[in-house]
């Protein structure tokens, strides 16, 4: 079964582009003696989103595998609506988790963690921020909207590229409920697209997309292959044609990997939908932030507003990559909370204001 779309109730015919898992793996190099080594890892997977019962084993076994504390470890969804679902009590709306899926994901995840690992070089750092061309997505809420991408270049010492990990905020949903394939949406024609431009390993981490859908949500009355791919394709190949413009203004900057930020977040939930699946009357995350140079890397658990990734931007007007749906979905972070779909498929207002409270420091707008 695949998740994502309410009405879709049958199970998918066909796999169109395999699921993948990518792995960002940064640590230091040149500490001083006695010094222990401190390194990062990001595990990006195409899937809705990650409950905490899936995202803490490989949390831990990814952690366990390469020597790092927990913190270090990060999940992170890219929020294909084509895959299976591993959102705790999402078999109530029809998307049960295959049998053994979280047996194969903590595999996998620890096995992509390793070559990563294994194939770090020295390197240089290189950041960007920019607006998102016109045209490529509109807010859905008919919010304000000033789109913007960011981007982390990885070059080794003679120059070559080793990865980028571009920073996006578009729902991928490319696709539409209609299509039964199992795909990462436009996700896996911009990775194509963008290793094709820049050479080495591309890697998309979704920021600040809850209110931000395509350009266009395919909607149609036969299978994919009528033009639904097609569609995805050409919206992954134009971002990554975005996001190639603006790698050769990225600014090098220096400094080590830590960890800045480790705390344990719990809220009350209440009064949506969401929660009423919950079966609890909190809810608890980790809150994580790392330092990547004079970069900040923030964990926010679920699919945040435009809005409120604008306010997390200016609450850290450094170099900022927001790891959306990290390091597990919590359902949405409406802001402004009012009334709709979104706000039904959150933890709650309550949830929401403290968890803003938590990355903004102030309280959210009304």
């Amino acid at each position: 079964m695949l998740a994502g779309f309410g009405d879709r109730n049958e199970a998918a015919t066909e796999v169109h582009d395999d699921l993948e898992v990518r792995v960002l793996h940064l640590a230091n190099v040149g500490t001083g003696a006695g010094d222990p080594p401190r390194a990062v890892c990001l595990v990006v997977c195409d899937l809705l989103g990650m409950s905490s019962n899936h995202a803490e084993p490989i949390r831990a076994a990814v952690a366990g595998a390469l020597g790092l504390p927990h913190a270090a470890v990060l999940t992170a969804s890219t929020h294909t609506h084509s895959g299976p679902s591993c959102i705790a009590g999402s078999e109530a709306v029809g998307w049960p988790c295959p049998e053994g899926y979280r047996e194969l994901l903590v595999t996998r995840c620890v096995q992509a963690a390793r070559q990563a690992e294994q194939s770090a070089v020295p390197s240089t750092l290189a950041y960007r921020r920019a607006p998102l061309p016109d045209g490529l997505s509109v807010n859905r809420r008919s919010l304000p909207y000033a789109p913007w991408l960011a981007l982390l270049d990885v070059q080794d010492l003679s120059g070559t590229r080793v990865g980028t990990l571009a920073n996006l905020a578009v729902h991928p949903v490319a696709l539409g409920p209609e299509c039964r394939a199992v795909s990462a949406d436009w996700v896996h024609p911009f990775r194509r697209a963008a290793e094709a431009a820049l050479g080495g390993t591309a890697i998309m981490l979704s920021g600040a997309l809850g209110d931000v859908n395509p350009r266009h949500v395919h909607r149609q009355e036969n299978a994919c292959p009528a033009d639904g791919f097609a569609e995805a394709d050409e919206l992954g190949t134009e971002l990554a044609q975005a996001v190639a413009a603006e790698v050769p203004g990225a600014q090098d900057f220096e400094g080590v990997v830590e960890i800045v930020r480790s705390e344990e977040f719990s809220a009350p939930v209440g009064g949506t939908l969401l929660s009423t699946l919950t079966a609890t009357a909190t809810m608890s995350v980790e809150l994580i932030e790392w330092a990547i140079g004079e970069a900040r890397l923030v964990s926010v658990p679920g699919e945040a507003f435009h809005a409120f990734g604008n306010a997390l931007a200016a609450a850290r007007p450094g170099p900022l990559l927001v790891a959306g749906l990290a390091p597990a979905w919590l359902g949405y972070l409406p802001v402004p909370f009012t009334e709709g779909y979104e706000e039904q498929m959150s933890m709650g207002r309550p949830f929401v204001d403290a968890l803003y409270g938590a990355l903004i420091g102030r309280v959210t707008p009304s």
